[in-house]
Order: structure tokens, then sequence, then C-alpha cells
């Protein structure tokens, strides 16, 4: 794409993905150029990107570039590669919390009920003798499913910080993360922007955001 400026009269003819490339081009330049044609061109291609409704720009971008503009250089390059590692750490944690509650509702209908002649312990209630082979099952059966709880306990509170992080991400940052990391295996960007129907830019800008609002939330950078 060449460089091109946008104007009032041509803007209808520009494509979106154009636009966009062409308004993220423009917000790094007005920062350290003070042009009154560069931010008079940046506002037509806002409002006529609002206007229409193809606006990519969450309400908070600009509050998450300055973020990312206060991220040290080290910690910028391995942010991502983190919070995505996080994120596949919290899918496979979701498996097994599914698998862990399959074992568990399979053994607790075997259970039968504990008489007054029976106790939790290596005796017999009643007679004082050591246990029967049905009562060491019935015993092991319990065990096991007081296991199955402490691990499934465990695991749901590894799993807080990150269900606490997915909460803070809009609708479009959700579904993409999701499909993305979601999955046995990741999904390719080029056919989740195809999926979602997107442009690139909002495509990437989506993504950038909500990586760095997760890594913001659990405390990565």
């Amino acid at each position: 794409m060449k460089n091109f400026q946008v104007t009032e009269l041509n803007i209808s003819s520009v494509p979106v993905d154009w636009l966009f490339a062409r308004y993220q081009k423009l917000k790094k330049s007005v920062k350290t150029n003070s042009s009154t044609a560069l931010h008079r061109e940046l506002m037509i291609i806002k409002e006529h990107l609002e206007k229409t409704g193809k606006s990519s720009g969450s309400h908070c971008d600009e509050e998450v570039e300055q973020i990312e503009m206060n991220i040290p250089v080290a910690i910028r390059q391995q942010y991502v590669s983190i919070v995505e590692y996080r994120l596949k750490q919290y899918y496979q944690a979701n498996k097994r919390i599914k698998w862990l509650n399959i074992e568990l509702q399979q053994i607790k209908p075997k259970e039968p009920k504990v008489t007054a002649g029976m106790e939790l312990t290596g005796v017999s209630g009643r007679s004082g003798l050591p246990h029967s082979s049905t009562e060491h099952a019935v015993l092991s059966m319990y065990d096991k499913a007081e296991r199955l709880q402490d691990e499934i306990w465990e695991v749901e509170d590894q799993l807080y910080p990150m269900e606490k992080a997915l909460r803070s991400l809009d609708p479009d940052q959700l579904k993409l993360i999701e499909s993305k990391y979601f999955y046995r295996e990741e999904a390719l960007d080029e056919y989740l922007m195809n999926e979602f129907n997107w442009y690139r830019a909002k495509y990437y800008q989506v993504k950038k955001t909500a990586l760095i609002l997760l890594a913001q939330s659990l405390r990565i950078i």
C-alpha cells in the first residue's frame, strides 16, 4: 500500500483496511509531529469509521497503547509469550477439571450408605473386627472421591487468576482469545480473521489489546 492522504472527498472510496492502516500510522505520527493537517486527517478517518460502525478501536485502546509504551523493552518482548503460555495452562487445567468431575460423578453413585455398624476406621463399628472386603472397597471409594474433590479445589484455585483476568476483556477480545488459545491446536491468525470477518488491522489491534490487558491483570507487566 502506497502512502496516500485521506480527505473528506475520497474517504468513501478508500478500502476500510487501508483506512485502518492509515489511522494507525497517523496515530503514531501525531505523537512526534504536531502538524494540523495530520490531526485533521486523523479525525476525518476516526469520524468516518465511527459513523459507519467499523471502528476497530475499543474504549481502552489509548490506555493500552500508553501501558505498552511504559513497558520496558526487555519485558515487552517477553510478555506476549508468557501470557500465551498461561492461556495454554488455563486450557489444560480446565480439561483436567472436567476429567476430575467426570471421575468423581462415576464414583459417587456407587457409594453405598455407611451403616451404623461401619466406621471409617480400620475396624467394624459393632464387632470391633477388621473391615470386610466389601467395607474396604467402600472406604477405598470414599478415599478416592475425597482425593478427587481435593484436587478439583486445588485446580480451581489455580484457574482463578486467569478467570479474573478474562473478565476484564470485552466481547471481541474474549472471542478472539477463546478461539485462538482454548483449543487443542492453535488456530492461525489468518483463519480467525476470515472466521470473524475482521480486517487485518482490527484483528491485530484486538489481539494486542487483549494480551496487554491479560498481562496487566496477571501482574506480568
